[in-house]
C-alpha cells in the first residue's frame, strides 16, 4: 500500500492523554486535489489523518499520534462510544480519540472498488497499530458524531469496508 505524504499544518500535537479508539469515515464533498489544498491551508482549520482518491490513492495529512481536526463538533451523537467529561457531562472532543479518513467524492457518489479496497487496507492497518476492533462500534460515519451532516454520504457502506477487512485478514 503506497501512501503519499501531504502534511497539513492543521492539527494539534499529541492527543491530550487519549489514544485512537475508533476510525471515522468521511466524504470530501469534492476532489482529492482540492482536499489536499484545503488541508494545507492554515485558514481552513480542518484536516483528517488520511484521504483516499477514487483510484485508491492514499494521502497522509496528519500523524496518527497527533490530533487531526475532522470530527470535533458533536450534535445528537448516535455513536455509543462517545466520551463525556465526568465533571461537567460535556462531550470530550472526539478528535482526541479517533482517526479520520476522508474519501473523494460527494454524498451521493458511488464508491469505486479501488476506494473500498484502499479504505479497507488502511482501516486494517490502523486497527492493528492501535488495537481498534474492526466492527461498527469502532468504524463509524461522521454523521454518527455530528447528526447535522450526511457524511460519509448515502451511497457508502461502512459494513462493506468491515467485510473486506475481515475477508483479507480474518479479523
Amino acid at each position: 500500500m503506497k501512501i503519499i505524504e501531504i502534511p497539513s499544518p492543521n492539527f494539534s500535537a499529541g492527543r491530550r492523554g487519549y489514544y485512537p479508539e475508533a476510525i471515522v469515515i468521511h466524504i470530501m464533498e469534492g476532489m482529492l486535489a482540492g482536499t489536499d489544498s484545503w488541508f494545507q491551508n492554515p485558514k481552513s482549520k480542518v484536516s483528517a489523518h488520511y484521504g483516499i482518491g477514487i483510484n485508491g490513492e492514499i494521502h497522509h495529512y496528519v500523524r496518527e499520534s497527533d490530533t487531526a481536526w475532522h470530527a470535533g463538533r458533536v450534535n445528537d451523537p448516535q455513536w455509543s462510544l462517545i466520551k463525556r467529561d465526568a465533571a461537567d457531562d460535556k462531550f470530550i472532543n472526539p478528535n482526541y480519540y479517533t482517526i479520520g479518513i476522508e474519501h473523494e467524492g460527494y454524498k451521493e457518489s458511488e464508491w469505486t472498488a479501488e476506494m473500498y479496497d484502499s479504505s479497507a487496507d488502511l482501516v486494517s492497518g490502523i486497527g492493528a497499530r492501535w488495537n481498534i476492533p474492526i466492527d461498527r462500534e469502532h468504524i463509524i460515519g461522521h454523521r454518527e458524531i455530528y447528526s447535522l451532516k450526511s457524511c460519509p454520504g448515502t451511497m457508502v457502506s461502512i459494513e462493506k469496508i468491515i467485510e473486506i477487512v475481515r475477508e483479507k485478514t480474518g479479523r
